[in-house]
Order: structure tokens, then sequence, then C-alpha cells
């Protein structure tokens, strides 16, 4: 039977997306204008006795009052929505808010004659109508954690497609095993009995999934199986391919989808990653016995990030696309296999020495260290995350088959994720074996690679070897070029 036999899982297409609103308002104002007093003329001089007096002449005109200035207008339009984080569309801007009213026309010129100074101009311009606040972006899925392990970075074609945030408990229940009988009865006596023990066992997960941007809205449930059901209606059910251990809390995990129901948000989702665990953790072995009947509920919270894309059936068997110069096989060549491998880069540090130094007598140079790369050492895995073969020194595939192939590197390409190794085109060397799987292979591609890089420490004589975690996806090519070239 071929462990490289996959199988497809029925998805959907539809996704649910959550808002989020932000008003944000906006308020204008004028500048005062000025108000100088018109000077009145003097009054006329009194005639002498009998005589009428001379018309005092009239005031001068007081001049007329600045114009107050207008006012300013409203704020500008709300503030864009705030998009969902990473990735989110951001929000439709708000409207502008209406200009504030000018400031009111010139002042009344001084009266004739009067001292009266002229009305200055309004000096505030009414306030602008409150700009409209943008419309909030729909919530995002967001970004996975900055230190989220290699070894759990999904298979390619896999594309992030939602972000919850979990609290709950995980359920445990005692259960006993027992172990092998004791040795046989001795001359008179009996034999030894079997023992049980007991210990705290996982059952079931049993919390609230909440929108990333709301603590307050539940958007779904996450329960035996392990199981997650959308408030929409559609499930997704699925099963652990890895997990790395935390400092005192459960692990983190990559699962794979293993059914899906519905034509909501969780039909076509293919991998589920839970990081950013606290909590959740079973109590201690030696705390439950024979006597225990009642279940204990340990409190946990979890970020859950789901997938879609790259999954078992014609995703699983389609490389990327859009690849780096020189990487794409020859024209000719066929995919047969596509396996995902987990495991670490050995490095070793290696000495090196330097020339001999001009002048005189001569000198022999220093002798400096540096990480090489000794081997990979990684398992490999199908559609359905079974063993399927290993990865090693050669560099070399080995099925569960017994057939082998060697690979030399042809061309390489930095990778699309920050820390990780190249991306790879290698020519097979050689092959072993007589009907399987890795007999009649010519070309292997390594794609989507996260985390084994040289470590950035220095070595010495005395430093052992260092084993640094990645993934990567392998694909295996039949065939022979047809265009004499590499791409």
């Amino acid at each position: 039977m071929n462990l490289h036999k996959t199988n497809s899982i029925k998805v959907g297409t539809t996704l649910v997306g959550l808002t989020l609103a932000v008003t944000l308002a906006g308020l204008g104002c004028g500048d005062g204008g000025g108000t100088p007093s018109g000077k009145g003329g003097s009054g006329g001089k009194g005639g002498t006795t009998g005589s009428a007096g001379t018309t005092g002449s009239a005031g001068t005109t007081g001049t007329a009052g600045t114009t107050g200035s207008g006012g300013t207008g409203g704020s500008i339009g709300g503030t864009t929505g705030s998009g969902g984080t990473a990735g989110a569309t951001a929000g439709t801007t708000g409207s502008g808010g209406s200009a504030g009213t000018g400031g009111s026309t010139g002042g009344t010129g001084g009266v004739a004659g009067s001292n009266t100074a002229g009305t200055g101009g309004s000096s505030t311009g009414g306030a602008g109508a409150t700009g409209t606040g943008g419309t909030g972006g729909a919530g995002g899925t967001g970004g996975l954690p900055a230190n989220l392990p290699p070894t759990l970075n999904p298979p390619a074609g896999a594309t992030l497609k939602l972000r919850v945030h979990a609290t709950g408990d995980q359920i445990y229940t005692c259960m006993g095993s027992s172990a092998g009988a004791g040795g046989g009865a001795g001359a008179g006596g009996a034999g030894g009995a079997a023992t049980t023990t007991y210990a705290w066992v996982l059952k079931q997960p049993d919390a609230k999934l909440w929108d990333w941007t709301s603590t307050t809205t539940q958007v779904g449930t996450h329960g035996l199986g392990p199981n997650w059901t959308s408030t929409d209606g559609s499930a997704v059910n699925g099963a652990k391919a890895y997990g790395e251990n935390a400092t005192g809390t459960i692990q983190w995990l990559l699962l794979r989808a293993t059914s899906n129901t519905g034509t909501g948000v969780f039909s076509d989702v293919t991998y589920v990653i839970r990081a950013n665990t606290t909590g959740g953790v079973a109590p201690a072995a030696n705390s439950c016995d024979s006597t225990t009947t009642a279940d204990m509920r340990v409190p946990y919270t979890a970020d859950y990030y789901f997938y879609n894309g790259g999954g078992p059936g014609t995703a699983w068997m389609t490389p990327p696309g859009n690849l780096p110069t020189g990487i794409p096989v020859p024209n000719g060549a066929t995919l047969k296999i596509h396996d995902h491998a987990i495991g670490v880069q050995v490095y070793t540090c290696t000495a090196s020495t330097g020339g001999t130094s001009g002048g005189g007598t001569g000198g022999t140079g220093g002798t400096s260290y540096s990480w090489v790369l000794k081997q990979p050492d990684a398992i490999l895995y199908d559609s359905s995350f079974a063993q399927v073969g290993t990865h090693g020194m050669g560099p070399n595939w080995t099925s569960t088959d017994g057939s082998i192939v060697n690979g030399t590197r042809i061309a390489s390409a930095n990778s699309t994720m920050a820390g990780a190794i190249p991306w790879l085109l290698l020519g097979a060397s050689s092959t072993a074996g007589t009907t399987g799987v890795f007999t009649d292979i010519t070309y292997i591609q390594r794609l989507n690679t996260a985390g084994g890089p040289a470590p950035t420490t220095t070595c010495d004589s005395t430093s052992a070897d260092v084993r640094i975690p990645y993934s990567a996806d392998y694909y295996f090519f039949t065939g022979t070029s047809t265009d004499g070239g590499t791409d």
C-alpha cells in the first residue's frame, strides 16, 4: 500500500466578516475682528452775546469696523475606520464637516458728530458641522505570533482566513491503565498480580470563541472532537498533526481538518493552529485514583488561526506559483509526490585556517570557526500527516517503502518567510530501490521553508552540534528536461 495516497475533504468558500465602526467628531472656529473707534469733531465756539454761535463742524465719521474673519470650517472628515489587524480592508473615510459660517459683514460706520465707534464685524464664525466618522474596517485575520515555532507552519498553499480568541476549560477525566502481570509463581507461592495506575486524561475542550477585535462578541464554540462550531452553523473537526511544548501551559498545535460541515466560515478550513496558550495543564497524575468519579475542569485561553487552501487533493499536488528564477523545474518534468517535512537542520562548528602571512619568514594564519550545515534530520508526511519517509544526510530522502533518492543543488532563492533557509531546486544524483516511489525521481524542489538558519552565535573547538527546528514542503518530479535548461 502506498502511504503517499491522499483523501479529499469537502470544502466551501464562504467567509464571515466582522465590522468595527469608529466615529470621530470635528469642531471648527474662526478668528476675532478689530473694533477701532471713530473720533468725534470738536463743538463750535459760542458767539458773543446776542449773536448766534457758529455751528460746530460735524464730527468725523468713525472708521468702519474690520470685517470679522470667516469661521474655521468643520473638522476634516472622520478618521478612516480602523482596518482589521493585518490584512483587513480599511473603513470608508468619513465625510467632511460643513464649513463654519463666516463672520458678519463689516461694522457700521460711526455716526456723524458722534464719538460712537463703528460696530466691529462678528469675531467668530459659526462652528462647522461635525464630520461623519469613517466606517470601521471588517475584522481582519491578524498575523501569526512572531515566536511561532517553524515546525507548526502549515503546508504550502494554505492561507490564513480567520483568527479567534478562546476562553474556557480543558476537561480531564481520571483513567486507569494496567501494567503487565508480575513474575510467575515461585515454589509454593502465587505469581505477581498486574497493577493499575491512574492519571488524568484529556476528555475534551469546552470553550467560547470570541471575535478577535471584540471581547464581547461570541462567534462560536470549541468542543469535543476537537470541533470548532461557528454561530453561522458551519463546523470543522480536526486532528493533531504536530505539537510543541510550552512552559507551564498546554501545547501549541498544528491540526489538520478531518471534516467540514455547513456553508459558513468553517466550511473550507483545512488547517488550524493553536498558539498563545495559557493554563489548561492536566492535574498531577497522583491526584486521582479508582475512587475518583468527577471530571476536572482546568481553565485555559488560546488563540486559534484557521486556514483554507493547501489541503488534500488537487491543492496538495499543486506547487506554489510565481517561483523565483532558477527554482522552477525544467519543461518535461512531471510532479509525482508532495511531502511536508518537519524536523531540524543540524549544524556543526567547523574550523578553517587562514593563509600564510606575508613578509619575513612568514607565520601561519590563525584558525577561525563557523557553523556549517552537517545534515537535515526530518520526518516526511503526506497530506493526511501520516509518516511516509525521512530526510537526512546527503541530502537524501528515504521512503517507508525502502526507495531512496539523493540530490545535488542546482539553484537557490531566498525564502518568502524571514529567517528561513532558502528555497531550492535539486537534481537527483542517484536513486536506490527497484519498485519504490523514489526510484524514478529526477528533480526535487524545497519550498515554503520556515526556520532552520545557521546559529548566529560564535563557536569554537569545544562547541557541540546545534539542531535548528524547521519545516518545508518537498516536491518530487519524474521525467527529464525537454528544453535543455532548468526553467
